[in-house]
């Protein structure tokens, strides 16, 4: 295996699995104190941090590869839990009403998660790369920093225009 790659599975399956979760989560709208917000909010900043630690160790071409399979993962889930949910429920199982009303929101939620991240996520890696260039590689805390918070609010603005 080529060192350089050493950890790029591990940060690729706990993308995708940060994705996935994330999208799960913002199904269930909750109170913290004076905030509310949707559940996946908790655990999707991270999903942000694996994306410049991507770009910024592994390069733009290479964090976008492992941005689309976390695409296409989300829309399997999306598309499986629609299936499940159109399935007629085993005749001694009482909770077809409940699996629609939280995962059956899971299709909007992915729809408005995919579009917000893919818009979010990709500023944010041209941001990242951008920035890397100008600075000739230095000062990693502004690069990460400053295009993780473009990223948030694009990812944010979109996010909940579409799914609420």
């Amino acid at each position: 295996m080529n060192k350089s790659f050493k950890h790029l599975d591990t940060i690729t399956a706990l993308f995708v699995t940060v994705l996935l979760i994330s999208n799960v989560a913002s199904t269930k709208i909750v109170a913290f104190g004076p905030l509310t917000f949707d559940g996946g909010t908790i655990l999707f900043p991270l999903s942000y941090i694996f994306g410049d630690i991507l770009t910024e160790v592994y390069g733009y071409a290479r964090s976008r590869k492992v941005i689309w399979l976390g695409v296409v993962a989300a829309l399997m889930l999306s598309a499986t839990l629609m299936i499940v949910e159109a399935l007629p429920p085993a005749a001694d199982w009482p909770n077809q009403e409940a699996y629609s009303k939280i995962l059956g929101l899971t299709p909007r939620i992915v729809t408005a998660s995919l579009i917000a991240y893919f818009a979010g996520e990709f500023s944010n890696s041209l941001v990242l790369a951008k920035l890397k260039l100008r600075t000739n590689g230095r000062y990693l805390w502004l690069r990460t920093i400053g295009s993780t918070l473009l990223g948030q609010i694009v990812d944010t603005v979109l996010f909940i225009l579409i799914a609420f």
